[in-house]
């Protein structure tokens, strides 16, 4: 399956920033931000919970 999106530049260097200090790459922690967001977590394949910032 395959996720298509066009951020701004600066979610987008966020989003790289996160993915590389879960030590992922971005495809794999978006689609863990994803999983997290619609109540999935038994879906997240390698960031851990903690590092994923849904926290608010």
């Amino acid at each position: 399956m395959l996720l298509q999106s066009r951020p701004v530049r600066e979610v987008w260097d966020a989003v790289h920033a996160r993915a590389a200090e879960a030590g992922t790459s971005v495809s794999q922690y978006v689609a863990d931000l994803l999983a997290e967001h619609v109540g999935r977590p038994d879906l997240i394949r390698e960031t851990q919970r903690e590092a994923l910032p849904l926290a608010m």
